[in-house]
């Protein structure tokens, strides 16, 4: 039968091995911290969030890590916010823009080719060769056109992040108070582009009577 001196000790073993544990679980997130701004469709605009780690680790380990090259939708995105979280934001671009080109979350069938010869299933003759493939849905269009807005915004390319930002809206975001206090965007904050793209899809930008639609 183990004494009780023993026991204290197991104990405080495995009180010390918990806690080593939960703090590593609540350290190792935090090196690559994102949120999610949400509208009432669901999650739309993925961004990076600032944190006292990722401030402080050394730029140049980051630049050094050798990654692999995205390979879907989601993984260029992320790669794209973290260059934007790092203020490289011609690379953040370029890595949006290759965002839009890579496979998303939506399945679907390409037909490539007519085959000629009997129907596989009967009936006419012929058939067709199809493809698997993964499109971009639209929440994935929505936030792809919002990251390029807001890369070329940091930029100084106001026509080409209002142009994007319209695209955005059409693909269904309506989130405009994000739009109006996202600091990516703020170099768009009064020029004429910027106050008409408002003007035409926020209602708000059109004053009380913009609110029931006239």
């Amino acid at each position: 039968m183990k004494s009780f001196a023993t026991i204290l000790l197991i104990i405080a073993c495995t009180n010390a091995f918990t806690n080593t544990s939960t703090q590593r679980r609540r350290i190792l997130p935090q090196q690559q911290p994102i949120s999610s701004i949400c509208n009432i469709n669901g999650p739309i605009i993925t961004r990076l969030q600032s944190s006292a780690s990722s401030s402080s680790s050394k730029p140049e380990q980051s630049k050094s890590q050798a990654l692999p090259p995205p390979s879907t939708f989601r993984e260029a995105e992320v790669a794209g916010l973290r260059l934007m979280q790092d203020g490289r934001h011609e690379e953040a671009l370029k890595a949006f823009q290759k965002a839009m080109n890579l496979p998303g979350s939506r399945p679907d069938i390409l037909r490539t080719a007519n085959v000629p010869g009997p129907s596989p299933v009967g009936g006419s003759k012929g058939g067709t060769q199809d493809r698997f493939v993964q499109n971009l849905d639209e929440f994935e269009f929505q936030a792809a056109h919002y990251n390029v807005a807001c890369a070329h915004a940091c930029l100084g390319n106001v026509g080409d992040a209002v142009n994007n930002l319209q695209k955005a809206f059409e693909y269904g975001f309506d989130n405009f108070a994000t739009v109006r206090a996202d600091p990516d965007l703020g170099n768009l904050e009064g020029t004429r582009e910027f106050d008409a793209l408002m003007k035409k899809w926020d209602p708000k930008s059109r004053g009380i009577m913009g609110l029931f639609g006239k």
